[in-house]
């Protein structure tokens, strides 16, 4: 079959259009232009009228109005840092490098709305339904896959969704202190979301105080049942994995490097947990950033 025609190009027919706003730190969605005003359900006016049970005539809200003000609001809700403005899940986007990913992240989207209805997404000989942990060097497209995911799941399924730069989280999360929240004041909207993402997992200093704020993230969602997924340059072979450099200890010139796989880098416990809530995918290729130059 033939994918249909998308008649405006600005939104791709999802009536929803993003944006950059200069005082605004993420991308922000409002109505495309191509929405109809007023509303043809409604005529503008934001209800409409049925008969209840005993035949009395009342107000009720127009469904397709709402539905679409929940999904802007999902998207303006899900913190996409605005450089990803653009990022879909495009055919256009698949290449031979990210091939295997693309078409494991399509699959989880068209599973992901049973998942969270509550529906039994295991047969025999199949696997439990997983997230995923992106792994893969800088710049081979991981935060553009994921903040595209962040777009199929709230604009188009209706699906709330949070995407945290695990940075920012500990910047916010110092940055609360002195305003006198705790950590469960900012973290509490990452466990209530019905999908949380987390870039460039396993960055940072690793201390424990950081490994303290990421294992009470996955250990809630995983005792919740919640789906995670997540971004990382760290892989599972210390021949793939990020080559960080440290100063040198003994005052000489020489570089010295440590090679952390995201095992050692996130501990045992945390890594065990991820292992049975995500599938573990490596990203190869250039770097995009470079190519884009």
């Amino acid at each position: 079959m033939k994918p249909s025609k998308i008649n405006c190009l600005k939104c791709d027919d999802s009536g929803v259009r993003l944006s950059i706003l200069s005082r605004r730190r993420y991308a922000q969605a409002g109505f495309c232009d191509c929405v109809k005003t007023p509303c043809p359900t409604c005529k503008g006016s934001g209800f409409l009228l049925e008969n209840d049970e005993l035949q009395r005539e009342i107000a009720i809200t127009c469904p397709e109005c709402e539905e679409r003000e929940r999904r802007i609001q999902l998207y303006n809700s899900a913190r996409v840092p605005k450089r990803f403005v653009n990022s879909r899940l495009q055919e256009s986007h698949r290449d031979e490098n990210n091939e295997n990913v693309f078409e494991l992240l399509k699959l989880i989207l068209r599973n992901l709305p049973d998942f969270l209805h509550g529906l039994d997404l295991q047969r025999p000989g199949d696997e439990l339904f997983k997230g995923i942990v992106l792994m893969g060097p800088p710049g081979t497209g991981k935060t553009h896959l994921m903040t595209g995911f962040t777009f199929q799941c709230s604009v188009i399924l209706g699906i709330s969704c949070v995407f945290q730069g695990f940075s920012e989280l500990l910047s916010e999360l110092r940055q609360g202190y002195s305003d006198g929240k705790s950590d469960v004041e900012i973290i509490e909207p990452h466990l209530r979301t019905e999908l949380l993402i987390i870039d460039d997992l396993g960055k940072g200093r690793n201390t424990d105080w950081e490994l303290g704020i990421l294992d009470t993230l996955i250990s809630e969602r995983y005792n919740r049942n919640q789906l995670i997924m997540a971004t990382t340059n760290f892989t599972e072979k210390e021949e793939t994995t990020l080559s960080e450099r440290v100063l040198a200890g003994d005052k000489s010139d020489k570089d010295q490097y440590i090679n952390d796989t995201i095992r050692k880098r996130v501990g045992e416990r945390i890594y065990s947990r991820l292992q049975e809530m995500c599938y573990f995918e490596n990203l190869s290729g250039p770097d995009r950033r470079t190519e884009e130059v």
